[in-house]
């Protein structure tokens, strides 16, 4: 389920869309991404501006496009043809409205699912953008809360389904500082476990914990805390948890 209006994510995706352009501005185009081992920024707009065609094609087309698009050299073009993607894909969907039917990863088949994916897509990489020039930028918490709902309850599931991962062996009780709780334990498909005794408890901020999620970040981290078997929570946090 979405944690978050779909209008909410779509106004979270035009801000985030927006701070992702302005490091393309003036930010070191050569420098490397933490998060995306073997990518510079320049390549990381490419990736992110052949995402948001990609899903634009979904509601406009009814199926995928090609996320594959070449971006193209020099600053001031790259700027323009990321901005040119991302205030397409946003003017779709506040055409489409959150109900509109079209192709999606996983259920809802509608457009919300689209401004909830893009929202925290361009978000997990604009916060990618920012520490390849080595600043520290936030991520908004209620998006983030609502970014870890969306690993545990549709990417998580999905990458079992996919035989991307195999159901885990064992079970990480996710405790956000706002008093949410997420379980990851089998394939993910299950009743809601969330009051279920688990092996290993992390807790901490929304933001750190999505991080964590994303292998961001790691256990260690000091605005996280770990409780129960440490062995058991890193088996989970190694899995193929997202794509």
């Amino acid at each position: 389920m979405n944690h978050v209006d779909p209008m909410e994510h779509l106004d979270r995706l035009a801000v985030e869309c927006s701070a992702f352009g302005q490091i393309l501005e003036s930010g070191d185009l050569d420098a490397a991404v933490p998060g995306c081992p073997g990518w510079s920024l320049a390549e990381l707009a490419a990736h992110l501006g052949g995402i948001h065609r990609w899903a634009r094609a979904a509601v406009t087309e009814g199926r995928p496009g090609n996320s594959r698009t070449h971006a193209p050299l020099g600053r001031q073009q790259l700027v323009a043809w990321f901005a040119d993607g991302a205030a397409q894909l946003q003017q779709t969907l506040r055409d489409a409205g959150p109900d509109a039917p079209c192709w999606t990863m996983s259920p809802p088949s509608a457009a919300r699912y689209w401004m909830r994916r893009q929202a925290h897509e361009t978000a997990m990489h604009r916060w990618d953008a920012q520490a390849s020039q080595g600043i520290a930028g936030p991520l908004d918490p209620v998006l983030a809360g609502d970014g870890v709902a969306e690993v545990v309850e549709m990417f998580f599931p999905r990458q079992v389904r996919l035989g991307r991962q195999q159901p885990l062996p064992h079970s990480l009780r996710i405790e956000i500082a706002d008093g949410t709780a997420h379980v990851l334990a089998g394939d993910g498909l299950g009743p809601d476990a969330a009051r279920q005794p688990c092996e290993a408890t992390v807790s901490g901020p929304a933001e750190a914990l999505l991080l964590l999620l994303w292998k961001r970040i790691t256990i260690d981290d000091p605005r996280l805390t770990l409780t129960g078997a440490r062995a058991a929570a890193l088996q989970v946090l190694s899995a193929n948890l997202t794509p």
